[in-house]
């Protein structure tokens, strides 16, 4: 399965924009990584890599609402 590429906008509508498509996970990483270092150091969740079986589900993935973490007491 490939690793897709996304670029994240969460403003009123959120949106994502597809940027590349590689086979390891190592390429993406490098690019994602480069990619926040160049056009949003201030908001490294602008790029996003997603693992799926093709770019509807990635879409998918990327777009959904997760909760936030639950904290335990000793992580406070």
């Amino acid at each position: 399965m490939p690793y897709f590429v996304f670029k994240y906008q969460d403003n009123k509508f959120r949106s994502v924009d597809h940027m590349d498509t590689f086979e390891t996970y190592k390429e993406a990483k490098a690019l994602a990584k480069g990619l926040r270092v160049k056009h949003s150091p201030g908001n490294p969740n602008t790029y996003k890599v997603v693992f799926a079986q093709d770019m509807l589900e990635a879409e998918m993935l990327v777009l959904e609402k997760r909760d936030a973490p639950i904290l335990r007491e000793w992580e406070k």
